[in-house]
């Protein structure tokens, strides 16, 4: 059988006056959710091994709320933006605040995160927010969704991002912050390098390597063996025979070379 995350046992909740306070006192349907889904644990110097903070209310971060919703091991406890109002939702989970928040989060006995930041424009971006996390001393486990399949000798690195229908083939080596999206393919033997992305669709025969934050793009098909070099793009639907350099760029598309 491919890999399953397993199930995490939960406590029962205590008061939630810290977060309260926190967010001002306020009557809001977002701080009501808030106190439900937060434990105090403060007081008592403990942790809640099933909590999870979403950092990022975006596109990427309403698939990851409802991967995590799907797994049933995780709690969710609320999302930090830097670009969204405190006080609102999002798919009914409340909104902390931006990255002022997480040092108060974690003061409530939440040590875990995901990065919900996707960095398809910018993956120093997405690296940046992985950073925050670390410094604020939260953790990010790899998060598989029940409806991928990842082979018993692949091996997925923390922080590493798997979406339905996709496919992780044997002996392959997933980095951290690596995000396999839905229906994509990596065949056996492949290497996904610290914050590679592979969007939905693309597909990677046996013995790829693909560098650091390299951007292989929706319905991309990458030959047997073929290196991707640290940061390039592949535009969509481009046909990759042959390695690309560092930094390079294959337009959508396009079949490499010409």
């Amino acid at each position: 059988m491919g890999h399953r995350p397993g199930t995490t046992a939960t406590r029962p909740l205590i008061t939630a006056g810290g977060l309260r306070e926190f967010l001002d006192a306020s009557e809001s349907a977002a701080t009501r959710q808030a106190a439900i889904n937060t434990r105090d644990l403060s007081a008592t110097g403990d942790f809640d091994p099933s909590a999870i903070l979403v950092y990022g209310g975006g596109g990427h971060g309403k698939s990851l709320i409802d991967l995590l919703r799907s797994l049933g091991s995780y709690r969710i406890v609320g999302v930090v933006d830097d670009g969204l109002e405190k006080g609102g939702m999002v798919m009914e989970v409340p909104l902390l605040g931006g990255v002022e928040a997480l040092a108060e989060v974690r003061s409530l006995g939440v040590r875990l995160a995901a990065n919900a930041v996707g960095g398809v424009g910018d993956v120093n971006v997405r690296i940046q927010v992985f950073q925050r996390l670390a410094g604020a001393g939260f953790a990010c486990p790899s998060l598989i969704h029940p409806q991928a399949f990842v082979e018993p000798s692949a091996r997925l690195a923390g922080g590493a991002q798997v979406f339905p229908r996709a496919y992780v083939g044997s002996q392959s080596e997933v980095g951290f912050g690596v995000i396999v999206n839905t229906a994509a393919v990596v065949s056996h033997d492949c290497l996904l390098e610290d914050y590679a992305i592979i969007s939905p669709g693309a597909i990677l025969a046996g013995g790829v390597r693909v560098g650091e934050g390299a951007l292989v793009g929706m319905g991309v098909t990458v030959n047997l063996g073929v290196a991707i070099g640290a940061g390039a793009r592949l535009g969509n639907g481009s046909t990759v025979k042959s390695d690309v350099s560092p930094m390079g760029i294959v337009r959508a598309g396009a079949i490499w070379p010409d």
